[in-house]
């Protein structure tokens, strides 16, 4: 047990499950997929998401912007943006998740619907797992 991953044993699970899915799916298309938020003065990175579309399902694993560029659509874009790969990628689905404190409000507007709600800790504290059609 470990809080420390070392690249080359998070490999050996990562290479196994990769050869499993070859043998049971017949095929492996991971590929990750990112989209990044520059401040357009500087051009320095401020956000943006990051993920990977695999099995038909784009998956965002993050997605991050400052708060003083919030409710200015950017997210919006972003997500769009992403969406859009899934489709060129062939990906009827997109999925994440979000914490209460976060966002569940924003993707509800862009059109994703709950599949299942799971409670944390501190009480009152709740994951919610999200899908949308594309």
């Amino acid at each position: 047990m470990t809080d420390e991953l070392d690249a080359a044993d998070a490999a050996v699970i990562s290479d196994g499950l990769r050869a499993y899915y070859l043998r049971q799916a017949g095929y492996y298309d991971f590929r990750p997929l990112a989209v990044f938020v520059h401040e357009p003065q500087t051009g320095s990175l401020i956000g943006g998401l990051h993920g990977r579309s695999e099995f038909g399902l784009v998956y965002v694993a993050w997605f991050f912007l400052p708060k003083d560029r919030r409710r200015a659509r950017i997210g919006s874009r972003v997500l769009a943006m992403a969406e859009d790969e899934g489709r060129r990628r062939g990906c009827p689905r997109i999925a994440l998740t979000t914490l209460s404190i976060e966002a569940p409000g924003f993707y509800l507007k862009q059109g994703y619907d709950v599949a299942a709600t799971i409670d944390c800790e501190p009480p009152g504290l709740a994951r919610y797992y999200m899908v949308k059609k594309l």
